[in-house]
């Protein structure tokens, strides 16, 4: 919240001079808002360049550890492959360390090999350079400009040089599986193939997280882009400057732009039925052979487009097609857990008062359809009814969990429980688990999306509820929300 309120600052200054306000000429006193706006570009590069440096760690550390697995699994292949055809081997350099060295040298930063990177558009990479070369234009901003703010315009091309750095690894990756998918189609490589063509689809998958995470803007240059688009000024400035003005033509550049220049170079209708007409030999013919090309067009579309949708919705891996790669394996541990709350109330009866347990949990995704984890609870009591209310500290529970995924929103849930139904004043209760009444359950659980969370409603059965004493409820109801 600080640093948006230090943005706001800032870009209350920018509009000020973009809107015609003069700013004022003399010093600014220590303390004023106008000073925070001093300190922006500095706050926002600390910010990019522990971003930069964590990234950077991870992915050096990653790809290390994944292309020695690819290359683990190469050798393995030029064993057996030396077997079959030692030339075939040989001309692949299978398990070569030159070749997965110069691999490494993707990342060396060597301004002369990422010069030669492949370049990708990043929108947070165009919008904020293009954000900065805007204020920079304005004379009244001076004092927020000088070597800070070119230090700043020079992260987001590094920023940008990692991006590219991780779409290069991306396509060495690819091309050297293909390669050898063509080289050793007819060899009997068994497990040791199917093994590294896994091993690429999750080096590839980790490449992207990063990407993603490189491009992903953070709150201050959100908050920094949202406010600086509803000022025309900067809007015409993007259009015609930023690197997504240039490929396309935006809707700012037509103002000073002939329409009649929007169709030049481009064939008309006519002109392409014409030369159609000229190689079939008549009309009619040229209108049938454009139908049959556009029937055939859209059958070998809808095939295409069938086989990817169903690729899509049962996970496989486009490049390795029966092959359903685990989205949460490149995930770090702390990005696997799920923190979750839930609710569930008891009525009284003869021996206890009602009672509501307040729980947390801890869950591990396994994959994306598999949640293990662990949890406990609190029971309050309320007292036996509600002219007798009376709050006390009514129990505990120990709980563990399965969550499995069984279609759309719906789960599979199940799991084993311990819980103490006695007042206590001290966990010195905890010594002594094996007196506490047990529980085994199952159900079905909803997950449903609520903005930022997932609200969970869960109908459980208790299969030990006729051998407690005194005996439980068999049915269990629990709602309760995902926080992670």
């Amino acid at each position: 919240m600080r640093r948006c309120l230090i943005l706001a600052y800032t870009l209350v200054g920018v509009y000020g001079a973009c809107l015609g306000q003069s700013l004022p000429d003399q010093e600014v006193p220590v303390g004023t808002g106008f000073e925070k706006v001093l300190a922006f570009p500095a706050k926002l590069s600390r910010r990019l360049t522990e971003q930069q440096s964590l990234i950077e760690a991870k992915l050096e550390r990653q790809t290390e550890k994944y292309l020695r697995k690819l290359q683990r699994q190469e050798a393995k292949m030029r064993r057996k492959l030396a077997k079959q055809d030692s030339a075939l081997a040989a001309s692949l350099n299978l398990g070569s360390d030159s070749l997965y060295d110069s691999w490494k040298q993707t990342l060396s930063g060597d301004s002369v090999a990422t010069a030669q990177l492949p370049k990708n558009y990043s929108g947070k990479i165009d919008s904020m350079t293009t954000a900065l070369n805007f204020l920079q234009r304005d004379p009244r901003l001076a004092r927020l400009q000088g070597p800070q703010f070119e230090k700043l315009k020079n992260q987001y091309g590094q920023i940008g040089n990692q991006v590219n750095q991780t779409e290069r690894l991306r396509q060495l990756v690819q091309e050297r599986k293909a390669l050898l998918k063509e080289k050793l189609a007819n060899m009997p490589l068994g497990k040791t193939w199917n093994k590294y063509q896994k091993q690429a689809v999750y080096y590839q998958q980790q490449l992207e997280e990063y990407r993603q995470a490189l491009q992903d803007p953070n709150m201050l240059e959100k908050k920094a882009l949202e406010i600086l688009t509803q000022v025309p000024a900067f809007r015409k400035f993007f259009d015609k400057y930023s690197v997504l003005g240039s490929m396309f033509r935006l809707p700012g550049q037509l103002e000073d732009m002939d329409p009649t220049a929007l169709t030049n170079g481009l064939q008309t209708r006519d002109a392409v039925l014409s030369n159609i007409t000229q190689r079939m030999g008549s009309t009619q013919a040229a209108q049938e052979a454009m139908s049959s090309g556009m029937q055939q067009g859209q059958a070998e579309l809808e095939s295409l487009k069938r086989k990817l949708d169903n690729a899509l919705e049962n996970g496989e891996s486009l490049d390795m097609p029966g092959f359903k790669p685990n989205d949460q394996r490149t995930k770090s541990f702390f990005k696997r857990l799920e923190l979750g709350t839930n609710l569930q109330t008891v009525r009284s009866n003869s021996f206890y008062p009602a009672t509501s347990d307040f729980a947390l949990s801890l869950g591990y995704k396994l994959n994306k359809k598999s949640v293990i984890g662990i949890g406990a609870s609190y029971k309050m009591g309320w007292g036996q009814d509600i002219q007798h209310i009376k709050i006390t500290h009514q129990g505990m529970g120990i709980r563990t969990f399965l969550d499995m995924k069984i279609k759309k929103s719906f789960w599979l849930t199940g799991g084993g429980e311990w819980n103490y139904r006695e007042p206590f004043e001290d966990l010195a209760i905890l010594k002594s688990v094996n007196q506490w009444q047990q529980s085994v359950l199952f159900g079905i659980q909803k997950k449903q999306q609520l903005g930022k969370y997932k609200s969970t409603i869960s109908v459980l059965y208790d299969a030990l509820w006729q051998r407690q004493l005194p005996k439980g409820q068999p049915l269990l109801f629990r709602v309760g929300y995902n926080l992670k």
